[in-house]
């Protein structure tokens, strides 16, 4: 056998060799490579797990403040109509005796008669202020 001969079967068993060890190989990383997957996977579940969580008491506090302020809001509301319904109560009242004060005015001067005209000590004409038209 010549030279070129056993060159050529050391090539093609190098190639073999080669070849053998890359199957070999690519299996075993591919083993390797879908467990760092299913780990990588894991941890993003567990990681999305723990943000909706987050999320989740993050949403539960702020849906509670958000009820104190409306409860809050709405009994200021509530405090503020009662404080309006008083006061107009109040004015009603007032404005009744300020009616009933003036009935009683006008009933005392319908009974004093006509009145008369002030005197100015000037020397011009007593003259009574014209009614309101």
């Amino acid at each position: 056998m010549t030279t070129q001969y056993w060159m050529v079967i050391a090539v093609l068993a190098l190639l073999a060799g080669a070849s053998i060890g890359w199957v070999l190989g690519a299996g075993r990383a591919r083993a390797e490579s879908d467990a760092r997957v299913r780990r990588a996977e894991q941890q993003a579940k567990e990681e999305l797990a723990r943000a909706e969580q987050r999320v989740a008491a993050e949403k539960a506090r702020a849906d509670k403040a958000q009820a104190d302020a409306n409860a809050q809001w709405h009994a200021r509301i509530d405090r503020m109509n009662a404080d309006h319904r008083a006061e107009t109560e109040k004015l009603s009242r007032h404005m009744t005796e300020a009616y009933d004060e003036l009935d009683r005015l006008r009933v005392q001067l319908a009974s004093a008669g006509p009145p008369q005209p002030p005197d100015t000590g000037q020397g011009f004409a007593a003259t009574m202020p014209m009614p309101d038209l």
